[in-house]
């Protein structure tokens, strides 16, 4: 009865080993040595990569809040000045909370890329000294911030 068939070696080890049949087994080991630590870098490499997309991720954000703020700002303001405000109603329409809105938004997209970029460079520190372990405080943090502001803003829509 023979055991589960092998694989077949990669061209490359196959000739590494073809050339010296002392002790294959031994070679073999330190072929496997040469793969892990080869495997580990691609590791490392996957693990730097996340990082930067994470980033990423978080720059976009970023940015769009920091747009979206402008842009309310700048639109409320615009129809302050154009007289359009007046034919709306000023009671159920507060123009002025609406730029104070955007320019909350700006902030926030100022405070999370800050946030970003802390971040970016401790996890970057981490991986670089093998000891990263995720922080479920930050998550936690960043989705309780964002429920607040979102239970805020629907208190705010619901009694203007």
């Amino acid at each position: 009865m023979t055991g589960p068939r092998l694989p077949d070696l990669p061209p490359d080890l196959a000739q590494e080993v073809a050339k010296e049949p002392t002790n294959t087994a031994t070679q073999l080991s330190a072929l496997r040595t040469q793969m892990s630590e080869h495997r580990t870098a691609l590791s490392d490499a996957r693990s730097h990569l996340a990082n930067e997309r994470t980033h990423l991720a978080y720059l976009r954000t970023a940015l769009s809040l920091m747009s979206f703020g402008i842009t309310i700002n700048r639109f409320s303001i615009y129809l302050q000045q154009s007289g359009n405000a007046e034919k709306l109603n000023q009671d159920s329409f507060p123009l002025r909370d609406a730029a104070t809105v955007g320019l909350g938004m700006v902030v926030v997209g100022v405070v999370v890329l800050l946030w970003a970029l802390l971040r970016y460079r401790r996890v970057h520190q981490e991986i670089v000294q093998e000891r990263f372990e995720p922080s479920s405080m930050s998550v936690t943090l960043l989705t309780l911030a964002i429920l607040v502001m979102g239970a805020v803003s629907a208190v705010w829509l619901f009694l203007t």
